[in-house]
């Protein structure tokens, strides 16, 4: 299993200097105000997303799973390293977020308090684990490229019913307000959905997998 991640970092290594590449950029543009702060998180979660789905289409442009699933790892492994890896891209970019919003606060660049700061980073880590948790056993079932149609759809119905709540906010259009206990308890909910998720996610695969002619 370590050996798949280490394959697929490897495959993806210029990808990954390029994502981290364009996390300065967008650092550079933040301190220089073209860009408001909170756009490096949301970068966490298309890292999250698109490696492992630009693994998985490498994977099926050589016919990987075809000789993974011949050693001793089995699909069992090939399934638990590409959970790994998509787990490690997201916990990774987080990291380094953190640091570059945490170094803006500290230098005065940037206002947000550490804590807020931190519960952001958090959000967008939940949000990443969500969407993979959505994706990956897509990714099994389908493959690369029709799992990429299938998630611009998502995206696209996602997009659309937030583009629609906020012109109904904006339009002062009385909208039912939830219960302030389950704002407080909202952040703790979301947390126990993404890693449940996420778990669950990872034995849907496996299934999936396990049924799959290669």
């Amino acid at each position: 299993m370590i050996g798949f991640v280490y394959k697929d970092l490897l495959v993806l290594r210029r990808q990954v200097l390029l994502y981290l590449f364009f996390v300065g950029v967008y650092a550079a543009l933040v301190v220089s105000g073209v860009f408001g702060p909170y756009i490096l998180p949301a970068l966490l979660v298309v890292i999250g997303l698109m490696l492992p789905m630009s693994s998985m289409s490498y994977d099926d442009l050589a016919r990987w799973d075809k000789y993974a699933a011949a050693t001793p790892a089995l699909r069992q492994g090939i399934v638990a390293g590409k959970y790994l890896f998509a787990l490690l891209c997201i916990l990774g970019s987080a990291v380094l977020v953190l640091i570059l919003m945490l170094a803006l606060s500290l230098t005065g660049l940037m206002e947000s308090p550490a804590v807020e700061t931190g519960l952001t980073v958090l959000g967008c880590i939940g949000s990443a684990l969500i969407l993979d948790a959505v994706l990956l056993p897509l990714l099994f079932k389908f493959g690369a490229e029709k799992s990429r149609v299938i998630l611009m759809i998502l995206f696209a119905a996602v997009f659309g019913g937030s583009t629609l709540v906020g012109t109904l906010a904006e339009k002062a259009v009385p909208l039912p307000e939830p219960p302030a206990w389950l704002l407080t308890a909202l952040p703790g909910v979301l947390g126990i959905i993404a890693v449940g998720g996420f778990v669950a996610s990872y034995f849907i695969s496996q299934g999936i997998f396990e049924k799959k002619e290669l």
